[in-house]
């Protein structure tokens, strides 16, 4: 049994509210009469007033106090158990890594959640999971010491996400009549969907840690540049130190401002790895900055050695000014072929190739006139071709797998061909010699972009740098026969294997630290992870909240049903009440009262 209104057993104060009553005497009335025999029949009243005597029993004071005891009873509002009674409740524990500062506060919070909850006597039905809806259940099942059990499992390390999808698979767990328990650090703006109720355990705690960096080259020497930021309201100090090759730099002490964001910089060191060092601090995730030498895919450019004047010049000149590329001394080992057409060796299916027209024969050719119009495609989005000069003349051959992406009236001005082989060839048809292309910006963009999209497809080794759970673009061998990828971690040591159908699933690690990732013997990348997310490292907005009190009535209503006799008492308490006073008036009549 429990109680609707616990508080209504205060009203118990009014027994001995009606017992203290009951033991003042009222204070005695002068009566004149005429013969003394009369005295005899008067019933002993105090001769000094109001005063404490010996309590009397009576009819009124037993009515009064069970008046006071049904009066109580019927605000309580007295609940039973059902029979068939089932608390479902589900606890969805926030996954985000600023949680990882409260992380014993959230257990406490999940043991307090459930025994304010929980009935001794009903069934239960628990579920336990992650805001992260990539994570399945922790928990499902009616022990609470195996809920508890299962807390370690929790991993909070996203960033701000959405609660929608964790929140929906848990009022599917519980059903329309179960409780939904969100355990987070903050406060949020909007009430919870699916009528979920909130506990935040959070508070706020000062943070100091890196907030970003990039590595940038300068004078032929590389250079680091990372940003720390102060997260609190007060000032912070703090020691920095670099680590690199086994050997550790002197620890540098600095005092951040409040909310103050300093760059620190320093040469990259001969090693290929470094990380920069922080005091440790509550929040620990940005405490650590591991970086790695950039070193990206180099792709092999080929320009045939031709006439001068058929424009070969102009376009190895052009190739020569794109980095991380290298001049190939022959087609077959080349990437990308530059071609001007007709090309002096057949350009195959499988290869990739950016080409361009033959000079026209001497400069009698008209200038093309006619507006020009752009397709919608991510090479050309966003460029200006309106000044573009081109003569008529030759037009590459066209194949019926093209796709015009550059058009002036009705003449296609560039196109891309993907072969059946996989291969791209970019085919631009004007010559480089008698238009204007190669003083402007939008062609250098658009050999820019295609030359990234053939070195994210060439299946080579490549050193980089990547948020925490940034998304990874792996080229792979594909196919059935193909050995899935393996994600190597050091910190954690862990390795994952992933199937090549599932690769497009592929995120950097959720934790600070160095990875590789291999298809079989064959090296894919090499990658450092920090964490750069500044909402979650922010955590001046964390406060504790309880909104449990809601859930609790309604687990009441839900497993337990009303007293069904709350008519009768109701009627035996107006009995009461007018049996009080009836007695009361016949005590006075008598004159007794």
């Amino acid at each position: 049994m429990s109680f609707a209104n616990p508080a209504a057993f205060w009203c118990l104060l009014g027994l001995p509210a009606v017992l203290a009553i009951h033991f003042l005497q009222r204070r005695s009335r002068r009566e004149v009469v005429t013969t003394l025999f009369l005295l005899q029949q008067m019933r002993r009243e105090s001769e000094i007033g109001n005063r404490f005597e010996r309590l009397r029993s009576s009819i009124p004071l037993w009515l009064q106090l069970l008046m006071v005891l049904l009066f109580t009873w019927l605000l309580a509002g007295p609940r039973w158990l059902k029979k068939d009674a089932v608390q479902r409740i589900a606890i969805v524990l926030d996954a985000s890594a600023s949680m990882s500062t409260f992380r014993g506060d959230a257990e406490s919070a999940v043991r307090h959640t459930l025994s304010t909850l929980l009935s001794p006597l009903a069934r239960m039905e628990l579920s336990l999971l992650s805001s992260d809806p990539g994570q399945p259940a922790l928990y499902h099942g009616a022990s609470q010491a195996d809920l508890a059990a299962a807390l370690p499992q929790w991993q909070p390390l996203l960033g701000v996400h959405d609660f929608t999808p964790s929140l929906r698979t848990a009022r599917g767990l519980v059903g329309t009549q179960g409780s939904i328990v969100l355990i987070s650090d903050h406060v949020l703006a909007e009430a919870l969907p699916f009528e979920a109720a909130l506990v935040s355990i959070g508070h706020e705690v000062a943070n100091v840690g890196w907030a970003g960096v990039t590595v940038e080259e300068k004078d032929d020497q590389l250079f680091w540049r990372a940003l720390l930021r102060n997260y609190s309201g007060q000032p912070q100090d703090r020691e920095w130190r670099a680590v690199s090759g086994g050997k550790t730099s002197a620890p540098a002490k600095l005092t951040l401002a409040p909310q103050e964001s300093r760059t620190l910089s320093g040469p990259f060191p001969p090693e290929d790895e470094l990380r920069l060092s922080l005091t440790t601090d509550a929040f620990t995730f940005d405490d650590n900055l591991p970086l790695l030498r950039p070193k990206p895919k180099i792709l092999g450019l080929h320009v045939p050695a031709l006439p001068v004047q058929d424009g070969s010049a102009e376009l190895l000149e052009l190739f020569g000014k794109f980095a991380d590329t290298r001049l190939a001394t022959s087609a077959a080992e080349a990437d990308v072929r530059g071609i001007v057409w007709p090309p002096s060796i057949a350009l195959g299916a499988d290869k990739d190739a950016i080409v361009f027209a033959s000079p026209a024969k001497g400069d009698s050719s008209a200038w093309l006139r006619g507006s020009i119009v752009a397709e919608a495609h991510p090479l050309i989005d966003g460029l200006n071709w309106q000044s573009l000069l081109v003569r008529e003349g030759m037009i590459v051959p066209r194949d019926k797998r093209d796709r015009v992406l550059l058009w002036q009236a009705d003449r296609p001005l560039i196109s891309l061909r993907r072969t059946a082989a996989g291969a791209q060839q970019l085919f631009c048809h004007f010559d480089l010699l008698s238009s204007n292309a190669r003083k402007l910006p939008a062609l250098a963009v658009l050999l820019h972009r295609f030359l990234q999209t053939i070195r994210q497809e060439k299946i080579a080794p490549e050193s980089a740098n990547f948020d925490l759970r940034q998304r990874l673009t792996l080229a792979h061998l594909r196919g059935e026969k193909a050995a899935p990828l393996q994600l190597t971690t050091r910190t954690p040591s862990a390795t994952i294997s992933i199937p090549t159908a599932q690769a497009h699933l592929l995120r950097a690690p959720a934790q600070p630290g160095f990875f590789e990732v291999k298809q079989g013997d064959t090296l894919l990348l090499q990658g450092a992870a920090h964490f750069a997310d500044a909402r979650e490292a922010d955590l001046q907005q964390a406060k504790p909240f309880q909104g449990l009190s809601k859930l609790k009535l309604v687990q009441t209503e839900t497993t337990h049903e009303a007293d069904s006799h709350w008519q009768l008492w109701l009627l035996l308490l107006l009995a009461t009440l007018l049996g009080s006073w009836w007695t009361l008036q016949r005590l006075v009549d008598d004159g007794h009262g």
